[in-house]
């Protein structure tokens, strides 16, 4: 062989071996995050575990939400849409029944209204009895019909996965809320 083909042929075999470890890493299932909307869970989304972290991982997931309030909404009204829950995979599958240790925090103020954080019940027929969704209540200060605001706020949780890898999870709610 000559020396161009030696050298091609070595730098094949290098980029082979320097691929096949990033290729052999372990790949997890999907985290599983929950919604409630109006007293009912209508979303079940899985997050995908893209960096394959291993026993114990952190994961931080971006969702906006757009809802809206009505200007003469009474105090401590629940914010549609910020109604979340992690859920954890204590038998190899991930369920709502599960009870991982999570709560909301209310990151930077919201113009027009004050938020607190809030808790939801969703009656779902789990042995361990309701489920517990974290997200956001809003009482309206100075806010008029037409007026959009917006606040962040962050569920944190921590939760197993199927093969009893341990996840803390972040789930950072970038808010709008219109008022109508």
């Amino acid at each position: 062989m000559n020396n161009p083909t030696n050298i091609l042929l070595t730098g094949a075999a290098l980029c082979a071996l320097g691929a096949a470890p990033a290729m052999a890493q372990p790949t997890h299932p999907a985290t599983h995050i929950t919604a409630l909307h109006a007293g009912h869970v209508v979303n079940k989304t899985n997050l995908h575990d893209l960096l394959g972290c291993g026993r114990r991982c952190s994961q931080t997931y971006k969702y906006g939400v757009y809802t809206s309030q009505p200007a003469d909404a009474p105090p401590k009204t629940h914010l549609y849409g910020t109604y979340y829950r992690w859920n954890s995979a204590p038998n190899g599958y991930y369920t709502l029944c599960s009870n991982p240790k999570q709560h909301i925090q209310v990151g930077k103020k919201s113009v027009y209204a004050k938020i607190n954080k809030g808790i939801e019940t969703y009656s779902y027929g789990c042995p361990s009895g309701p489920t517990v969704f974290y997200g956001d209540r809003w009482t309206n200060g100075t806010g008029v019909t037409g007026d959009v605001d917006a606040f962040n706020s962050l569920l944190i949780g921590r939760f197993k996965g199927p093969s009893g890898e341990e996840y803390k999870g972040s789930l950072k709610l970038d808010v709008y809320v219109s008022i109508e």
